[in-house]
């Protein structure tokens, strides 16, 4: 049944998604990806041009349409091109389209973006540096806009300015966790008042050379470069590091009032989101897993959700030794009993880790989830761990409805984040 609008201005202000917008390495756009993904099929590959610039075999998670995420960003300048913004454009595009917006009908002053980013524009920050190497006297061509395109704000501000938002724009930055990070933030911009419509998330392009040979330095690149579509195994006992991807999700959130004064249905109403740190080292977590267990014990205290009331959970699982055993030993702690019960999937087995991207990304996927109560499967995952013993829905997609789903995003430097979403019921 419709609050009446008295009952909305009396509540605290609810935040509903309405619209969602991904670019994936499984396709240019939200329905494809999401077909794609539910198949079961990997999409990371060894890409050729990377491994002979890196002398050794490198695999990723690159998107269909390479072009996309290469698109030159002024046509003035067509060396200078960074590959986020693009991504990121089209992602909120394609979330405005799926939510109903007409933005020439809004006031632009009450709508913002929160859009995150891991590391900023690399590529065009590659470029330039390379450009000054091969030809220091073209580096006087460079216009002095181009270096906003390597700062970590460049895809918020380009689709700030590019939809004429005069709102809150602002850019989190929190490694692997931003994506999530970000739509936290959005949150609290609608229920502090500040906006009413609020784009979110995160877009990331970090396949180039520097970004790849200091993660092969670090140590946690998948090492199976033989069989590329099983090289990230999440949960699985010959997990042996992470695939990188390339990819965008943007997300629409609204106040509750607002999406039904222009009679749409929501996705989800977003319960909360909380953060947290486990400091314990730069690419590692403390093993007892403490500090997560204690994050999520607190969102679910804060939502008044019981660990038997969460359907779902999208688990941040790289397929690194040390992350997904220290995922499911908090998950163990905070959930108890129930922790075996609920259905969990890790997404980056198949499509790679999009970093600073993944987060909304997969919290993108975890909405279509509860949309057609469908368990997207962790694949790869032949021989399980038996100290990784929840059930992570391998290889098939589990049919189930889906209420009330919990989201799971970290970070190298220890950032911890974990959101709640339930389906927003129309009946």
């Amino acid at each position: 049944m419709r609050p009446k609008s008295s009952d909305i201005e009396r509540s605290p202000r609810k935040v509903v998604i309405t619209g969602i917008g991904l670019i994936t390495p499984y396709g240019v756009g939200r329905e494809s990806s999401w077909q794609k993904l539910l198949t079961g099929h990997s999409s990371t590959r060894l890409l050729d041009d990377l491994s002979k610039q890196l002398n050794q075999p490198v695999v990723g998670g690159v998107i269909p349409d390479r072009q996309l995420s290469s698109t030159s960003v002024s046509s003035k300048h067509p060396f200078l091109k960074e590959p986020s913004i693009t991504l990121a454009l089209r992602a909120t595009e394609e979330a405005i389209l799926d939510a109903g917006l007409n933005l020439d009908e809004m006031s632009k002053d009450s709508i913002g973006c929160v859009i995150g980013s891991s590391k900023g524009g690399m590529a065009s920050f590659a470029q330039a540096s390379e450009l000054r190497r091969m030809a220091p006297a073209t580096e006087q061509q460079v216009p002095d806009s181009f270096w906003l395109q390597c700062f970590p704000n460049a895809a918020s501000h380009s689709v700030a300015a590019h939809f004429d938002l005069q709102g809150a724009a602002l850019t989190p930055v929190s490694a692997c966790a931003t994506g999530v990070s970000s739509v936290m933030r959005a949150a609290e911009l609608i229920r502090d008042g500040v906006c009413d419509t609020v784009f979110a998330g995160s877009a990331d392009a970090s396949l180039l050379p520097t970004v790849l040979g200091s993660f092969q330095r670090m140590g946690v690149l998948a090492k199976d470069i033989q069989r590329p579509k099983e090289a990230c195994k999440p949960y699985d006992c010959r997990r042996n590091g992470f695939v990188v991807g390339e990819g965008a999700g943007i997300l629409v959130l609204e106040s509750l009032e607002h999406a039904l004064n222009r009679n749409v249905i929501p996705y989800a109403e977003w319960l909360t989101g909380t953060c947290g740190s486990d400091s314990t080292h730069l690419m590692q977590f403390d093993p007892a897993a403490e500090s997560l267990a204690k994050l999520i014990s607190r969102l679910l205290r804060q939502t008044s959700v019981s660990p038997s009331e969460i359907d779902y959970i999208n688990l941040h699982g790289t397929g690194t030794q040390i992350n997904d055993l220290y995922e499911t030993r908090a998950l163990h702690t905070a959930m108890g009993s129930f922790s075996k019960r609920i259905s969990c999937s890790s997404l980056k087995g198949g499509m790679g880790h999009l970093l600073g991207a993944a987060g909304s990304v997969e919290l993108g996927f975890t909405l279509l989830a509860m949309r057609d109560n469908l368990v997207p499967p962790t694949i790869n995952l032949k021989e399980p761990d038996p100290r990784c013993d929840l059930n992570y829905t391998p290889f098939t997609a589990e049919s189930k409805e889906i209420k009330t789903a919990l989201k799971l995003s970290f970070g190298f430097g220890g950032h911890l984040v974990a959101g709640i979403v339930r389906k927003w019921d129309h009946s």
